[in-house]
This record gives structure tokens, C-alpha cells and sequence, in this order.
């Protein structure tokens, strides 16, 4: 399944990249996404920075998924790899419970765009379960766009009006 979206915000691409990557604006990025976090790595080289960080949105599976996984709730590894001179990321998203059974990866850049820069999502996600793959790429489509979402509608309210 393809992931494609974009937000736009009313700023320079380099002023949405300086804001969007504040430690602090993170935090509240992560308050308001619904997902329990716990940072395992994060390392700064020169111009990019690498994360690890384990993902648990508080949100239960539908039913068809819950069955077909035996627990309720999914939690993954998500790692970024942020380019802060290009301001481009690459991301994966790791199954913890099948591992080799789904496949989530994508990038994220930012371009200038009228009013002022977009940020677009792209990837792809894959998971080989026979009758409920589908179903289950749909869940975390889903909860992928919800945190890019939270996370667009926390820094617009961040940006200096002007």
C-alpha cells in the first residue's frame, strides 16, 4: 500500500525544519499524537541525527486484527535517519510481533510551496498475512497519518503569526 500526503505551512522551508526538530516542540508533538513512546537511541553526526525510538498508540486494533495478531494493541521500533541539510528524512517502521511479515519505510522532505513550504510524506507499507495484510496496512496507515496530522496542527499553532 502506497503512503503519499503533505501539509503546508505558512513559513520558509529552513523555518518549518528549525521549529519541527526542537526538542521541545517534540515533546508536545508527542503528548498530542495518543502514542506512548520510549526514546532507544539517538545519536548526532555533523549535519544528521538517528533515532530509535519504540511506538505504542494507545489505540486498541480493530477486531479482524486483533484476532488474526493475538493482542490488542501494536507497538513498533520507528528509526529516522534526519538529513539536517537537506532537510529530508528516510524512516522505517519495525514490527516488533512479525517482524518479517511487515514492511513500512518512506521519506519525508520539505519543499517551498505558496504560502511557503510542504512537507511530503511518501512510502510504502507491506504486510504478507493472508486474508487480513490488507486490514492491518490500513491500521497503520492510518495511525501514521493521525501523527503526521498532530504533529502538522502543533506546529502551525507554533509559527509566528505574521
Amino acid at each position: 500500500m502506497e503512503i503519499r500526503f503533505s501539509h503546508s505551512f505558512a513559513c520558509t522551508p529552513r523555518a518549518y525544519w528549525d521549529l519541527a526538530w526542537d526538542p521541545e516542540l517534540e515533546r508536545e508533538i508527542r503528548s498530542a499524537a495518543e502514542v506512548d513512546f520510549t526514546v532507544l537511541e539517538e545519536r548526532v553526526e555533523g549535519s544528521r541525527a538517528f533515532s530509535r525510538t519504540r511506538v505504542a498508540p494507545r489505540r486498541e486494533l480493530p477486531v479482524v486484527a486483533q484476532k488474526a495478531l493475538g493482542q490488542t494493541r501494536l507497538s513498533y521500533v520507528q528509526e529516522i535517519d534526519q538529513d539536517n541539510a537537506a532537510m529530508t528524512t528516510s524512516w522505517r517502521v519495525l514490527s516488533e510481533l512479525l517482524p518479517d511479515k511487515v514492511r513500512c519505510q518512506g521519506t519525508s522532505r520539505v519543499v517551498p510551496a505558496p504560502p511557503g513550504c510542504e512537507r511530503v510524506i511518501e512510502g510504502n507499507i507491506e504486510v504478507a498475512i493472508p486474508f487480513v495484510g490488507g486490514a492491518i496496512e490500513r491500521v497503520i496507515l492510518s495511525e501514521i497519518e493521525r501523527s503526521y496530522e498532530r504533529a502538522a496542527e502543533v506546529i502551525r499553532r507554533r509559527l509566528p503569526r505574521g
